[in-house]
């Protein structure tokens, strides 16, 4: 067919991490650190524990996808970790950074993945939902990160800002 393009798997997943990367700097701006930690009115995590939690998982991405990076963070934001008091997690430059490093390898770890590579299995003992292959394993994720974005935007306008998108 004349004017068509393939498509890679990993083309679609690749842009929600970047329209992603973008959703988390406009919910970050104008944020002061004491509204980084404060929970929305009612409960929940605060944002700087969720983008905490984000870049700790884009670490794992980049590790089952053989690029290994420790975002220095811990498991202080592993899913199930008990919330803490503010002060005994890393100051908000130090999860920012982490946040922000992830965003080029995640870019560089994606273009170096192949077709036969994304057709994959996922990687052993993460079992997800829908996650037949390396692909749908990625796929899942770009939806767990996109979950949580939404919790930062809904937590950043019950504080009290502007709203991050429409």
């Amino acid at each position: 067919m004349s004017g068509t393009t393939t498509v890679s798997a990993i083309e679609p997943i690749a842009l929600i991490f970047k329209l992603n990367n973008n959703m988390i700097e406009r919910s970050l701006d104008g944020l002061s650190d004491e509204e980084f930690w404060q929970p929305a009115p009612g409960g929940g995590n605060p944002i700087g524990w969720l983008l905490g939690h984000l870049a700790y998982t884009r670490g794992q991405i980049l590790s089952s996808v053989g690029h290994a990076y420790d975002t220095g963070l811990g498991a202080m934001f592993a899913r199930g970790s008990a919330l803490r008091d503010a002060t005994s997690y890393p100051a908000r430059q130090t999860i920012e950074a982490a946040w922000k490093e992830t965003r080029g390898r995640m870019r560089d770890a994606f273009a170096s993945l192949t077709p036969e590579k994304l057709a994959g299995p996922p990687p052993a003992g993460r079992q997800l939902p829908g996650a037949e292959n390396l692909a749908g394993y990625l796929a899942f994720l770009a939806f767990h990160e996109s979950y949580h974005v939404g919790q930062i935007g809904y937590v950043r306008r019950r504080l009290g800002h502007a709203g991050i998108a429409g």
